[in-house]
């Protein structure tokens, strides 16, 4: 296994850092740099890097994500499925005159270039991830960024094709705190060959086999199922259905892009 497989394979998530070692500039850059050169759709670079520095900014985002470790990242990186760019871009430069004067519609940014948007910016944040590995600096996503709309756009001042699609936290790890690499499905449940296949019952019984015995004295204190458990957090929980609320808001000028 060569030195880039091993970092793939061997990283986890850092949620503690180390108070006593800033991220240097040269580090900072070298992540942004990786971000950068990610695969981008048609080179067009569909996505912003917004650097949170501003400690009550970070603060307030501990708050909003319900993850107190942002407050004290050394670098907290938020990733913007950006569209505004480019429709900034074709306003100025007369693009809505010239489709009126050749009779074509100027539409605005619609779903597809959303989600093309979406895959942009999150190839650029793992490559991110992956720079900083390789500078034994750790990371953490956070998802949780998808709730709070109304309070992201005005602390970020988020025009409306900018959707913040992930936030990254970056540190160095605590010394002599060991990281574990959480487990993943057996490979048979995800890598599919020609055709997708689905699953029987007692297949995906086998699929969660070793995660239901890690939980079972919560699932017997509980008297719940795996299946329930997972549904009542993943779909139903808090943070769930503020991330439902807080994404159509989010979509609406994407969902109704405005055609003249």
């Amino acid at each position: 296994m060569n030195q880039t497989l091993r970092i793939i394979d061997e990283r986890a998530s850092l949620r503690q850092y180390d108070d006593k070692r800033p991220i240097g500039t040269a580090a900072v850059e070298a992540i942004l740099h990786s971000a950068m050169r990610a695969p981008t759709a048609g080179n067009m670079m569909l996505y912003t890097i917004l650097q949170i520095d501003d400690p009550d900014a970070k603060q307030r985002l501990a708050e909003t994500c319900g993850h107190p470790f942002i407050a004290n990242a050394p670098l907290v990186l938020l990733f913007l499925a950006d569209l505004q760019r480019w429709v900034d871009f074709f306003e100025a430069n007369d693009v809505p005159a010239h489709c009126e004067a050749t009779e074509t519609a100027y539409r605005t940014p619609g779903a597809e270039k959303l989600l093309m948007a979406c895959c942009d910016a999150l190839i650029a944040a793992q490559s991110s991830v992956l720079a900083a590995e390789s500078l034994g600096i750790g990371s953490c996503y956070v998802g949780d960024i998808l709730g709070h709309a109304e309070v992201h756009r005005g602390l970020f001042e988020l025009p409306p094709f900018a959707f913040p699609i992930t936030l990254l936290c970056f540190g160095h790890p605590v010394a002599g705190r060991e990281r574990r690499r959480s487990d993943r499905f057996d490979r048979r449940f995800v890598h599919h060959v020609d055709r997708y296949r689905r699953f029987s019952a007692d297949d995906l019984r086998k699929m969660l086999s070793e995660i239901e015995a890690k939980f079972a004295s919560v699932l017997r204190k509980r008297g719940e199922s795996l299946a329930q458990l997972t549904y009542g957090g993943f779909m139903m929980g808090k943070a769930a259905l503020e991330g439902e609320r807080s994404v159509s808001l989010l979509l609406e000028p994407w969902l109704e892009p405005s055609v003249r």
